[in-house]
Parts: C-alpha cells; sequence; structure tokens
C-alpha cells in the first residue's frame, strides 16, 4: 500500500504523458489518441459471470496503458479510464452492484511492480460508483495469465475467499478480458459463497482475429447458474 501511495503521489505532481505519442499535456490521453481508441468487441460472457462490460479493443492506445500500468507502474491513465469503466457500468449494468472487487495479482508479478494494478483500478471504479471496494479473493497459485495457452487461461488462476460476499451483487474488475477465465475462476468462487450475482467490467477486451469491434462494448445480461 505505501509504494501505491508513493505512486499516486508523484502521479499527481510529475507532467502527464500521453502514452500513446508521448506528449505532455494536462490530460492522462491526449484527444488525439483518445479518438484513436475502439470500441470493445463484443462478446457472450463466461459462465458463471451475469454480465460483462469492457470500454475499449486491446490494442494500440489501450493496450499501451495497459502494458504501462503492468509493467511500469505508470498509473494515470488507467485511473482515468476507471472513471469511465465505472460510467459504463453504472449506465448499463443489468442492476446495481453493492461492492466493487478484483482478481489479485500474481506474486512474482506485484514483487517486479510494487504494485496490484487490478486493485488501484477496482478503487477508482468504486470510487466513481460510490460503493466499497473490499478484497474478496486470494490467489493460490502463483502463475500469471500472461503467456499461458488459450485452454490454460480458460481454466483461469486458482483463487480462494477472503471474506464472505453473501447476499451482494459484486463488481470483479481488472485490466483485459481475453477468455475470461479469470473473471469466470473469481465469479465461481464468489456464487458458490454466496453471492447473489457476478458481474464484471474490464478497461479492454482482446478482439477477435482480424475482427473490427462493433458500435458498442457491453453485452445483454445472461441468467446466472
Amino acid at each position: 500500500m505505501l509504494r501505491e501511495l508513493v505512486a499516486d503521489v508523484l502521479g499527481a505532481v510529475l507532467p502527464l504523458r500521453c502514452p500513446g505519442c508521448g506528449r505532455v499535456g494536462e490530460d492522462a490521453i491526449c484527444r488525439r489518441c483518445r479518438a484513436r481508441l475502439r470500441p470493445a468487441p463484443v462478446s457472450t460472457p463466461p459462465v458463471p459471470v451475469e454480465w460483462w462490460t469492457s470500454c475499449f479493443s486491446y490494442e494500440g492506445v489501450a493496450r499501451e496503458v495497459v502494458a504501462r500500468a503492468k509493467y511500469r507502474g505508470e498509473r494515470a491513465a488507467v485511473h482515468e479510464l476507471g472513471c469511465q469503466l465505472a460510467i459504463a457500468t453504472s449506465a448499463r449494468a443489468p442492476h446495481a452492484v453493492d461492492v466493487v472487487t478484483w482478481p489479485p495479482a500474481s506474486r512474482a508479478r506485484y514483487a517486479r511492480s510494487g504494485v496490484d494494478h487490478a486493485a488501484a483500478l477496482a478503487r477508482a471504479v468504486a470510487r466513481e460508483m460510490g460503493v466499497p471496494a473490499r478484497a474478496y479473493l486470494r490467489r493460490l497459485d502463483d502463475v500469471p495469465q500472461t503467456g499461458r495457452d488459450a485452454a490454460s487461461r480458460r481454466l483461469g488462476p486458482r483463487l480462494h475467499l477472503a471474506r464472505s460476499p453473501l447476499g451482494l451483487a459484486v463488481l470483479v474488475v481488472d485490466d483485459v478480458a481475453t477468455t475470461g477465465g479469470t473473471l469466470a475462476a473469481a465469479a465461481r468462487v464468489l456464487r458458490a459463497n454466496g453471492a447473489r450475482s457476478v458481474l464484471a467490467a474490464t478497461i479492454a477486451r482482446t478482439p477477435r482475429p482480424g475482427g473490427v469491434g462493433p458500435i458498442v462494448a457491453y453485452t445483454p445480461a445472461t441468467t446466472p447458474s
């Protein structure tokens, strides 16, 4: 937490540099690069996630924003996009959210960066939505999802419960959805331990090979199993 606080303080006093073009300005992402962000592709939420949304396709500027947050600890743009994600979720979700949580980073990734970027993003989303952010999940393995094959990614990380979500509508927030395996793994644990429903929101969603993202980046609600 101390390293995260230091990172936020430095981010507040240092000039903002656009991750897309490097231009220094008042905005974390300049207007020109913001205009190049493409909406996320629509796809069915992974069971047992009831509904999910993403703001952008995981390419170009959006990919650079996430990469810099993960590997360099640059979080100004992530906070800005987190506010947009909160607005999109509040406007489109099938029902109100009681609490926000996140899938925790692997120990190896946290050791390298000193920051759990998913936690920082979830707190930004929760703050904008006016609901609490709570750590409901703990990680049982230390294998990052990045670099695993598709079948392994769909299984997601091994997670267990840190506190009870009984009766709550939980929003799971992460940076990127590829197969949806991490979100599904989180939802399975939360639903098995009494969560009333599990929704999910990510900054970006990986585009389909050769596909072009549609106008909207959210999917209709499905009946939770």
